[in-house]
């Protein structure tokens, strides 16, 4: 309900300013409502634990209790075996055994379940304790249900309801003229009474005491708006008589609240008093009757919570005065305003800081309902916010409140420990509050470049000094303060001056953060201090601020045209060092940033390729091989010590990033030495392809002379799937791209069989085919058709006809010239097939000699009776016959019994 209550409040008092500001206000108040259930929630299911264990215990108490007579009964009941020879005739020996005390295991203590006699029960768990094991994840839920619509919710709802509906019904019958004023409040007045009187006589418990509280807290409400009304709207009091009806209601309500022990009602009368203020407001802007109003309140609270541990009443207080105060800052706020509105802003801060150490020092019965770090830290905070408001014309004005306010947290702190030395946390939660807000006076008052500095040196010696002292408050201290201190050096880069290189604000910035950061690093491992992950954070912070400040001063001062090739240095440089570091420390998160070397590879060739459309050029040509040496050097380190960094992916990825460099480097260098000849592209393309099948096939094999060398000997399945394989398939088709997208002309004559194009198809086809890495009658489909492409480039290149698949396909020649061709081709298989053996391969040959013969019926008919025509028919007409001759058909075993197929 409180929840309910909360929301309500919240969604009022921002409508008071605008509609986003209900919808926000309604926000904040079911968070605060959720926070405040889910807290008292798990206290409760605390307890309840403990009384299901007691509950357990008991049982398994009385369980052990019950079977101790038959397991102590004496020597007739111990578990001796007669002697069978002693028995009467006729009668079977029986032994009397006796079953031990069987126990639970849910509740029974270790040494009872291991003593003598004991056994431990298999039987399940009771209902209960099942149904409580299954309802662990639903129980939150349903206490928050609970809390809901538990205790007659109706009656606060009704009540809340009520109350905006009568503060409605004043304003509509203002505006109507509806009514004497006198009469209005008269009525409204009447009314609370009339609640409060019924709710104290209703007696009761359980719901219809929620509702006797409900009724009463309604009817305070009531009356608060009535007061106010006659204040600040008609003017029927002054000032000193209102303030006194407001002190006797506060106290009314108060004493009521006490006497019955329900925070509900204190939070339902004060909360309505809150709020009245806002639906009687007439936009006047008396803010100091506003003001003093509200710090009467809160002083009603204080005095409230100074014998009850009411949290929920303590925050709903601090929720309105800083929600209203901020609300009523951004609406009506001038600068005549500023002495009136800082001290009241002070009075509600001194109130909610100060009443907190002043229980605790005096040890007040409701000290407990301060313990809470939204009422520590959220008052600092909020006033944190509205003060910066209010002195931004002033210079120096937020830098004198942080150190002024960082002064009077160190003063209560230091109270804490002269007079309550046993609240060590909260002493220590004071004077970090007074550390921070002291600190944070020096950025608001002198530049952020010297802020970050202070932040940097300050923090590294905090963390140090909370690793030797053994102190997790000031060693996390220290870390937040080098993490402000880059926050404040990247909120000045736009105004830092940057003239030389190295030596200016920016770089030695980054200098010092990077450096602060690796002290602490060090500190940090040596001690074992802090949580696991903190180095490992630190390390990437300093590695991200050394680059940054390195990169950016190359950016600023080195050429343009030398920007890409410093830079790749600047990086494999940080990475070699950060790698030997790491072997020499055993620090396996800077080894880490070193396997970042192929990263940075690429960063640097894609610079020089965006300046240069070149990989090598000017610098990058001596900057580019001490890269990749750096990068294999660490690699390799990095194998030899069974570094787990992802080896296996980034050797796949070198291979890679290597072929491609190769290929594109040596592409567009011959491109621009031989302009308009694309087909070199090409042929350098199969040239890396089949380089690096051979290579790494060779080196892959069984009992290879390379086989166990580095690299191929760390991730040789990896290379031979993720690279051999693939490798293989490219070079496949490229070699079948090529024969479809070019004629084979060069800046040479075209020969056949003798140009580039055909040379370098031959010698990939036959890799291919001997390395068994792709099917072969794959590999077979692409020869054919390499044989096809050869033929169609000879007819193109010497008798004229156009590089068309129209012309060619109408061509009689290119028609007659493939038949051949190919007949000759199935011929040299049928022979192959023969002399080997291989009765598979001579009747591919033989399908393909068909295939002739159902081109020459299909297609060369078409020119029946040219020459062309005529000379194949001849041609193929011997080569069959020839064929038959010396080409039969393999039989089906060799004489060894080897078949042959």
């Amino acid at each position: 309900m409180l929840t309910a209550i909360l929301c309500v409040l919240g969604l009022i008092a921002g409508a008071a300013h605008g509609e986003v500001e209900a919808f926000l206000g309604a926000l904040a108040g079911l968070a605060a409502g959720l926070w405040v259930s889910a807290r008292t929630a798990a206290r409760e299911r605390a307890v309840q634990d403990r009384l299901r264990e007691l509950d357990d215990k008991t049982r398994w108490l009385y369980e052990a209790l019950k079977a101790r007579p038959a397991a102590t009964a004496g020597p007739e009941a111990t578990s001796t075996v007669p002697d069978e020879a002693a028995a009467p005739a006729g009668t079977e020996a029986a032994p009397a055994v006796v079953a031990p005390a069987a126990v639970s295991t849910q509740a029974a203590p270790l040494d009872a379940l291991h003593a003598e006699g004991v056994r431990v029960s298999a039987r399940p768990l009771p209902p209960a304790a099942d149904a409580a094991a299954r309802d662990d994840l639903t129980r939150p839920l349903a206490a928050l249900w609970s809390r809901l619509m538990g205790s007659n919710p109706l009656a606060r709802i009704g009540v809340i309801v009520l109350f905006f509906g009568v503060a409605s019904a004043l304003r509509l019958a203002a505006r109507a003229g509806w009514l004497p004023p006198e009469l209005r409040l008269a009525a409204a007045v009447a009314t609370g009474v009339a609640m409060i009187g019924f709710g104290l006589r209703l007696p009761g418990d359980g719901p219809r005491r929620m509702f006797a509280l409900a009724i009463q807290g309604g009817g305070f409400a009531l009356l608060y708006l009535a007061v106010y009304f006659a204040l600040a709207r008609y003017g029927f009091i002054g000032p000193a008589p209102a303030f006194l009806l407001f002190a006797a209601l506060g106290v009314a309500c108060a004493v009521c609240a006490a006497r019955q022990a329900s925070q509900v009602l204190a939070l339902l009368g004060l909360s309505g008093a809150f709020v009245a203020p806002m639906l009687a407001s007439s936009g006047q802007g008396q803010y100091v009757v506003l003001f003093s109003y509200y710090l009467l309140l809160d002083a009603f609270i204080i005095a409230l919570s100074w014998r009850r541990a009411w949290r929920a009443l303590i925050f709903a207080g601090f929720l309105f005065t800083f929600a209203v105060g901020a609300g009523w800052g951004l609406r009506s706020y001038v600068a005549d305003d500023y002495l009136v509105v800082q001290g009241f802003l002070i009075a509600f801060f001194v109130l909610f800081t100060a009443t907190h150490v002043a229980q605790t020092v005096l040890r007040a019965p409701g000290a407990a309902g301060w313990q809470s770090g939204s009422l520590l830290f959220g008052p600092p905070l909020a006033a944190g916010v509205l003060q910066a408001a209010l002195v931004q014309p002033y210079e120096y004005g937020a830098a004198i409140s942080a150190a002024l306010a960082g002064l009077y947290y160190l003063g209560l702190a230091g109270l804490l420990r002269s007079r309550a030395p046993d609240e060590t946390l909260t002493f220590r939660a004071h004077a970090g509050i007074g550390a921070a807000l002291l600190t944070l006076a020096v950025p608001l008052a002198f530049d952020l470049q010297m802020t970050a500095a202070i932040y940097a040196v300050e923090g590294a010696a905090a963390l140090w000094y909370g690793c030797a002292r053994a102190s997790r408050l000031t060693l996390w201290a220290g870390a937040a303060l080098q993490g402000a201190a880059g926050f404040w050096l990247a909120a000045s880069l736009d105004t830092l001056t940057v003239a030389w290189p190295l030596l200016n604000g920016r770089t030695l910035g980054c200098l010092l953060l990077a450096g602060a950061a690796l002290s602490s690093v060090r500190v940090l491992r040596q001690t074992g201090a802090g949580a696991d992950w903190l180095p490992k954070a630190l390390t990437l912070w300093l590695a991200g601020w050394w680059l940054f400040g390195g990169l950016a001063d190359i950016d600023d001062f080195v050429p343009h045209d030398l920007q890409p090739a410093i830079a790749l240095l600047f990086g494999v440089a940080s990475a070699a060092f950060s790698e030997q570091q790491g072997r020499a420390r055993d620090f396996i998160t800077a080894r880490a940033l070193a396997a970042l070397t192929l990263p940075v590879l690429w960063a640097g060739s894609l610079l020089a390729w965006d300046q240069h459309d070149h990989l090598l050029y000017g610098a990058m040509a001596l900057a580019l091989p001490l890269a990749w040496a750096t990068h294999l050097w660490v690699l390799r380190r990095q194998d030899e010590d069974g570094a787990a960094l992802l080896n296996t992916a980034r050797h796949i990825a070198t291979a890679w990033t290597l072929l491609l460099s190769v290929g594109i480097e040596a592409g567009g260098w011959l491109t621009d030495w031989l302009p308009g000849q694309d087909l070199w592209g090409w042929l350098v393309w199969i040239a890396v392809w089949l380089t690096a099948g051979r290579t790494l096939q060779s080196a892959l094999s069984a009992g290879g002379e390379n086989s166990k060398a580095w690299p191929w000997a760390a991730a040789a399945e990896a290379y031979a799937r993720a690279v051999l394989w693939p490798v293989a398939g490219l070079l496949l088709l490229t070699v079948v791209a090529l024969q479809f997208g070019h004629n084979g002309g060069s800046a040479l004559p075209y020969l056949p069989l003798a140009s580039a194009l055909d040379l370098a198809s031959v010698a990939a086809l036959l890799w291919l085919a001997r390395s068994g890495l792709l099917p072969r009658p794959l590999v077979g489909a692409a020869g054919l058709l390499w044989v096809s492409a050869l033929a169609a480039r000879s007819v193109h290149h010497l008798a004229g006809v156009a590089w068309s698949a129209t012309a060619m396909f109408q061509s009689t020649l290119l028609q007659a010239t493939l038949s051949l061709t190919w007949a000759l081709t199935a011929l040299a298989l049928m022979m192959y097939a023969t002399r080997r053996g291989v009765r598979t391969l001579w009747f591919a040959g033989f399908a393909l000699l068909a295939a002739v013969g159902a081109k020459m019926l299909m297609v060369d008919l078409a020119g029946a009776g040219t020459v062309e025509w005529t000379g194949s028919l001849l041609g193929i007409g011997a080569l069959i016959l020839i064929a038959s001759y010396v080409a039969p058909v393999p039989p089906g075993t060799l004489p060894d019994g080897k078949d042959t197929r």
